[in-house]
């Protein structure tokens, strides 16, 4: 044993003397494609940086192809650096990017130079340059810019292959444009090498969403958003597809698919928040509140005493930490935390218990216990997960009997095959998620979770959050069978490939991608993670600018998601109001905002202006229509500050501008000086109502103005 250690060393350390040996072998296996050819290749389509003094090459074989890795860049590393990857056997460029700084330096506009369209072309163009056999062989999926102001955009363009005109979404080309230069900064290829012939489908797309409801479908659940303060919000009923990703049917024989390339749902996860100590001698009545809240709890050491005895600590181990915390899904609920260790040469173990503060019960433990001798000669007590699952539900029935009945077992990798017996017995543990029911509906948000020592048999982890609380009534819940076939009538399901576990191409059918697989029950709506209403991102069409002068900038500022309008409807020769303008600036800065979904649609946009200082709060009137002087003001207050303006230095050359309100001189300056608002040759018009074309002018010539 020992000679053949020391050979494999001087075998590692001859290749990392000699990198030449490694470098040969590869070349001799591809002869087609040598590092040299590969480097000639990348600099005819790449020129080199002039002052990229280093270069490095490595070689990968991915499930894609065999790639040639090759990297230019500076000793210092400030300078940037070019990627590029050539396909050892065919030589085609297989990815490419490259980091330049001067598209991070100067300044820039919010609205690129080089338009989302000009740049589709761009990215197609250099595709067909770089990796000609792949053109043609792919569609654009739809997606869109964010726009955030201060600093370059980058149009992003996602090409999903198609074998036969459908999809393969696991192929993909990846193209990034600088929308300031047109400059492709990034490429990047996932294509198989697939000879199999085109597949066909035997079955209908009504016969997969049959498949889909009889088989997964829509389940009625209960759902409980995350707190936003020290209450839990109301349940709400929701339908939800238990696990989305997973619905694949082969469009051949109807079979299941278990594919690779879609994830999975996760339990919705938290902490818990520090609630801190009250010490102070003069109390206000609601601090008094939260003081005879812990005073009720049980003390400290009644909480350490219960946890001690729930998995017998031994003397041995030392108590690190307590702490009195509120859970963090459920604020009303208080929790004890206790932590041990044992801490010896060569023995190491621990343990945490977690106690109800009002109740007493145990709400979780863990524990590892000092491994002992002889570890591999140790035998199995528990054999079989029935054995295993005995052990949890006897725990239950003796210390939470309300429970029996009410649980329902989850799968451990939401696998729709079953396992076979060898993958469920002779396990070291078994591991048990169990969701609530109530009456017969299912509750994620209540659990009960348990691991099963099969070396000692006994339960080495156990969580459980089963509250008293109130649930909704179902009687007002939409018909499920009449849900499902309105959902299918708006995203009917789609027609793909995929490739199974063991890596064959199928043809299979496919849920239409929706921001969520989660509604309101009663409703109807669609629902974000967190039980929220999702409202529709998509740009309508506006059907009432067709011919109109600022038709274009007006379709500029919908598609960047700036406006606000009912029924496709904008009327461009009305007067815009103040949240509408607030609004578009808002967004200008901070693209991630939304529209609120309760109160006013405009309360996210306000908040944001109030704390940005682009509004003051005396002069929040969002119905109010804006004048002229007043969009200057707002326009410049969301590129500079009120104390530039306020400089006693500005002129406005307009034969009105001793009708320009007092203080608002340095605003109409501004704008008129950068071209953003211009008067009509003589006066600028300071309290003329603007109309919301002539705002959409003016707000798209801000956005292109460089900052």
């Amino acid at each position: 044993m020992k000679r053949f250690f020391t050979v494999l060393m001087i075998m590692g350390l001859l290749l990392s003397i000699m990198p030449g040996i490694a470098l040969a072998a590869q070349e001799q296996e591809y002869q087609g494609i040598t590092v040299e050819k590969a480097i000639e290749i990348a600099k005819g389509f790449f020129p080199v940086a002039k002052d990229y003094d280093q270069f490095d090459s490595n070689f990968e074989q991915n499930e894609y192809a065999d790639i040639w890795m090759l990297r230019w860049y500076h000793e210092k590393g400030d300078s940037g650096n070019l990627n590029v990857q050539v396909n050892a056997k065919t030589g085609e460029i297989a990815g490419f990017n490259v980091y330049n700084p001067t598209d991070y330096s100067g300044t820039f506009s919010s609205i690129p130079k080089v338009s989302r369209q000009a740049g589709e072309k761009i990215a197609r163009d250099f595709i067909k340059k770089v990796a000609p056999t792949k053109a043609g062989k792919f569609i654009l999926k739809p997606s869109s810019d964010n726009y955030y102001g201060g600093g370059p955009v980058f149009h992003n363009y996602n090409f999903i292959r198609t074998i036969a005109g459908i999809e393969y979404p696991a192929n993909t080309i990846r193209v990034m444009v600088n929308g300031q230069t047109g400059e492709v900064r990034s490429f990047n290829l996932n294509w198989e090498e697939i000879t199999a012939e085109p597949l066909t489908a035997k079955l209908t797309r009504q016969d997969a969403e049959k498949i889909f409801t009889d088989k997964f479908g829509f389940e009625l659940k209960y759902f409980q958003p995350q707190p936003d303060g020290k209450t839990s919000k109301p349940i709400k009923t929701i339908y939800e597809v238990k696990n989305p990703y997973q619905v694949t049917i082969d469009a051949l024989t109807g079979e299941i698919v278990q594919d690779g390339y879609y994830g999975i749902y996760d339990r919705d996860s938290g902490g818990v928040a520090q609630e801190k100590s009250m010490n102070q001698s003069s109390l206000e009545p609601w601090e008094q509140e939260v003081a005879d809240e812990l005073n009720a709890l049980i003390s400290r050491e009644s909480a350490l005493e219960i946890a001690t005895k729930a998995i017998n600590i031994p003397k041995d181990y030392k108590l690190n930490s307590s702490s009195l915390n509120r859970d963090w899904f459920y604020p009303e609920l208080r929790i004890w935390s206790f932590r041990w260790s044992l801490e010896e040469k060569d023995r190491y173990g621990w343990a945490g218990v977690e106690i109800d503060a009002k109740t007493g019960k145990v709400l979780s433990f863990n524990y590892q216990e000092p491994e002992k001798d002889n570890q591999s000669q140790r035998t199995l007590k528990i054999k079989t997960k029935a054995a295993a699952e005995k052990i949890v539900n006897d725990y239950l029935k003796d210390n939470y009997p309300g429970v029996i009945g009410n649980l329902r077992a989850q799968s451990d990798n939401y696998d729709v095959r079953p396992l076979n017996a060898e993958e469920e017995n002779n396990q070291p543990t078994y591991y048990f998620r169990y969701e609530r029911l109530v009456d017969g509906i299912p509750f994620s948000q209540n659990y009960v979770n348990a691991t099963v020592n099969s070396y000692t048999g006994k339960i080495t982890s156990f969580q459980i959050r089963f509250l008293d609380i109130e649930f909704p009534f179902t009687d007002n819940v939409l018909e499920k069978a009449q849900f499902t076939a309105d959902f299918l009538a708006k995203n009917q399901m789609i027609l793909v490939y995929t490739k199974d576990q063991d890596k064959k191409l199928r043809l299979v059918y496919k849920l239409a991608p929706v921001d969520s697989y989660r509604f309101d029950a009663v409703t109807g709506e669609m629902l974000n993670y967190n039980g929220e209403p999702i409202t529709d991102k998509k740009a309508m069409d506006i059907t009432d600018i067709q011919g109109h002068w600022a038709e274009g900038d007006i379709n500029t500022l919908n598609q960047m998601g700036f406006l606000h309008y009912e029924n496709n409807v904008f009327q461009p020769d009305a007067a815009i109001t103040q949240a509408e303008v607030i609004k578009a600036l808002v967004k200008s800065t901070s693209g991630y905002l939304t529209d609120a979904t309760k109160g006013n649609w405009y309360d996210n946009y306000y908040r944001e202006a109030k704390q940005a200082g682009l509004i003051l709060e005396k002069e929040v009137n969002p119905q109010v229509a804006v004048t002229r002087e007043q969009l200057a003001k707002f326009i410049t207050r969301t590129m500079v500050r009120d104390k530039i303006t306020r400089l006693d230095i500005y002129q406005v050359p307009f034969k009105d501008g001793g009708k320009i309100s007092q203080g608002y001189q340095g605003y109409v300056a501004i704008v008129h000086g950068l071209g953003i608002i211009k008067g009509d040759g003589t006066n600028f018009n300071p309290q003329a109502k603007v109309k919301k074309g002539e705002a959409c002018v003016a707000l798209v010539r801000y956005l292109k103005t460089e900052k």
